[in-house]
């Protein structure tokens, strides 16, 4: 019992540590770090440190419960709610009502039940194995775009869906991430590899492809849905020097960051999914 508590923590703790991580990592385009608030007027690097200290001991919980299921079915997620409901809350506390982390917390919640769960069944960590343990639990979020004739009640992401066909974090997480196995993992495992980067420069790049693949709907919620080629127009770029990677690259980020700033554009949906790619990168290395 004294391994199975020990195991909750350490899933806990890669869920916070990736959540530290990506608010630490600078400089981000249109996004909130140690830097600048980016295109946000309304919250600031304390803001998400103040949020990831309240809603940290939650992951725990979610990988205990994670750990309480005998199978994955459609009941799973509503299993979890709850416990994200009270996660959201204390974040709200927090922030004083700034939402920080409501993507953050729903992707990552269901890794660490995930996880729990693939603990209990001696499945392993691996990156591959946890997201598809994910994609079953989230698969029942997906029943969430049947609401989408009742606009009172409809999220921003359920009136992108509606408008475009575009799915968001719900389509993402019931994918199994893929968008993250996909672009960022690969990118952050081979430059791990390679010894020759910092830690700050490697999600950087990742998050680039991240931004470069993802059709980013914290993007279009602020921007329009036009704005997303002139996302992916910049990262392309970026890249094209060699992105965080290389001298003129970083230089060339800086830029990026005060003309989304400019334009009020941030990619949070993609930050978001660095988030889910330091957690899975950290869950393999348990």
């Amino acid at each position: 019992m004294i391994i199975t508590t020990d195991i909750y923590e350490q899933i806990g703790s890669c869920c916070t540590t990736a959540l530290l991580s990506e608010v630490y990592t600078s400089p981000k385009p249109g996004l909130v770090d140690r830097i600048n608030s980016g295109a946000h007027t309304d919250m600031n690097f304390f803001t998400f440190v103040e949020s990831i200290a309240a809603i940290s001991p939650y992951f725990r919980n979610f990988a205990e419960i994670g750990y309480s299921f005998d199978e994955i079915n459609e009941k799973s997620l509503d299993k979890i709610r709850p416990l994200g409901i009270k996660c959201e809350k204390a974040m709200f506390n927090a922030t004083k009502g700034i939402n920080t982390h409501k993507g953050a917390i729903f992707s990552l919640g269901i890794l660490a039940a995930a996880a729990g769960y693939c603990y209990k069944k001696g499945l392993g960590f691996s990156a591959n194995t946890v997201c598809y343990v994910s994609a079953k639990i989230a698969k029942s979020a997906e029943k969430d775009f049947l609401l989408t004739n009742d606009t009172a009640s409809m999220t921003n992401g359920l009136k992108l869906y509606a408008a475009h066909g575009i799915r968001g974090i719900r389509g993402e997480a019931a994918s199994g991430f893929f968008s993250v196995r996909k672009y960022a993992l690969p990118v952050m495992q081979k430059l791990v590899l390679s010894g020759e980067y910092s830690k700050n420069d490697i999600y950087l790049q990742a998050l680039l492809h991240l931004m470069m693949h993802v059709v980013d709907t914290n993007v279009i919620s602020r921007c329009g849905i036009e704005a997303i080629e002139y996302v992916k127009s910049s990262v392309r770029n970026v890249l094209s020097m060699g992105g965080a990677l290389s001298l003129h690259g970083r230089e060339e980020l800086f830029r990026m960051d005060e003309d989304f700033t400019k334009h009020n554009i941030s990619p949070g949906g993609c930050a978001d999914l660095l988030s889910v790619a330091i957690t899975l990168y950290l869950l393999e290395n348990i």
